[in-house]
């Protein structure tokens, strides 16, 4: 457990589950990106293995119990296959997304801060980096059979979750600490990422991220937070039904057209919900599981393997059980209020996760919903902390023992 509190074990375990694109799309790389896939099996058995050895010491608490969900949610994807007559398609990501959870929870645990510390680092030097291959590679730094437009993190649309979270744990971590150093990379990280977002123009990302912003920009001069989650995901309900349902999308053309460059159709999007939508209807609880690419195509049609729709996507694949797991891991994740002490990282995770809900409208992030994991649980830990080491549920570090010694372990910032 000791481990978990060092943010630079932090961070080497996230370098592990959040794997650039670029290693597995350039053939050349195939070792490393086969090197990798075996070190992650040995770390989700290491994490395994840590909670086994402190089971006696798990609290019941908000924590916990968004775990429990997002566990509950992982394990009913191969569930939902097989009972729609499928096979696993993507073995490998599920055993990542079961990876990213319990690290995030054993290091939530061990402590709140330096697990921050440490995906900071590492999903912000990604940012970092991601732009500087735009910069470099306009036209992309890699092809493959169906994107040329590939660079750092993979093509150019799949960037978002991954931005969210750096974007999120660089404020957070600023916000927890508040030196030079942590101000001045959350500045490099956002300007890195709204550069490289428009230079690639990825109008969902733009779009969502400025919505976000000016939320927390409002939260900011207001000096608290009118938003509950309930009226969030109200709301968003709502778009979903304006958007997905009623398509009421010439309402909004001035938008659509003139400012983020689509057409009223988003990019042709209608005609593939209604093929989901009519999937949906014919496989309501369960869905159709986790297909691979050809399988989604058969179904969707038009060359495409998802739906472009989160809510759709998970409606689509696990039914209304894996919808309902979805929305419930975000309602109890975010709901009541956060200790006077935490006000601020309050602010900046439901500006996060409004971001995230809208990009879900039109995006179903299908291959990179698993790195949203980190965000569901930071939610979870500022709603459980209270201020209070007990209610975190917080390994107290005479605890922390290695070889039957107590190990202390101290970080400076």
């Amino acid at each position: 457990m000791r481990y978990f509190r060092n943010p630079n074990f932090i961070s080497f375990c996230f370098l592990i589950l959040i794997k650039p694109g670029c290693i597995s799309g350039i053939p050349a790389l195939g070792i490393l990106d086969t090197l990798l896939n075996m070190i992650r099996i040995m770390l989700v058995l290491f994490t395994l293995i840590v909670l086994f050895k402190n089971a006696q010491l798990l609290p019941v608490n908000r924590l916990f119990g968004v775990t429990m969900l997002v566990v509950a949610s992982i394990l009913w994807e191969p569930i939902s296959t097989l009972t729609g007559g499928g096979s696993i398609a993507d073995f490998g990501a599920l055993m990542n997304d079961l990876g990213i959870a319990l690290v995030c929870y054993i290091g939530l645990r061990a402590g709140y801060d330096s697990f921050i510390e440490g995906v900071a680092k590492v999903s912000g030097a990604y940012v970092l980096i991601n732009c500087l291959t735009v910069i470099l590679f306009p036209a992309g730094m890699y092809a493959t059979t169906k994107y040329s437009q590939n660079f750092f993190l993979s093509y150019r649309t799949a960037w978002f979750v991954i931005y969210l979270l750096a974007l999120t744990t660089t404020l957070l971590w600023n916000a927890n600490v508040g030196s030079r150093f942590t101000k001045r990379f959350a500045i490099a990280v956002a300007v890195a990422a709204t550069l490289s977002m428009i230079l690639q123009w990825t109008a969902t990302g733009l779009f969502c991220f400025s919505i976000g912003g000016l939320v927390l920009l409002y939260c900011t001069w207001k000096k608290r937070n009118p938003f509950k989650i309930s009226m969030v995901m109200l709301t968003e309900a709502a778009a979903f039904w304006a958007i997905v349902i009623a398509r009421l999308m010439d309402m909004f053309s001035f938008l659509l057209v003139n400012i983020l460059h689509k057409d009223v159709t988003l990019t042709f999007r209608t005609r593939i919900w209604d093929n989901a939508l009519a999937a949906i209807q014919q496989n309501l609880l369960t869905g159709v599981g986790r297909l691979d690419a050809a399988q989604m195509e058969a179904i969707l049609g038009y060359g495409v393997s998802h739906p472009h729709n989160r809510y759709l996507y998970v409606t689509l694949c696990f039914g209304i059980i894996g919808l309902a797991l979805f929305l419930l891991i975000v309602y109890y994740a975010n709901k009541g209020t956060i200790n006077p002490h935490r006000v601020r990282e309050g602010r900046i995770m439901m500006a996060a996760f409004i971001a995230l809900l809208s990009a879900a409208q039109v995006e179903s992030l299908s291959a990179t919903g698993g790195y949203a994991i980190p965000l569901y649980l930071i939610a979870a830990a500022l709603h459980c902390r209270e201020g209070r080491r007990k209610e975190m549920g917080e390994i107290p570090q005479h605890m922390l023992t290695a070889h039957g010694k107590t190990t202390i372990y101290s970080r400076k910032i």
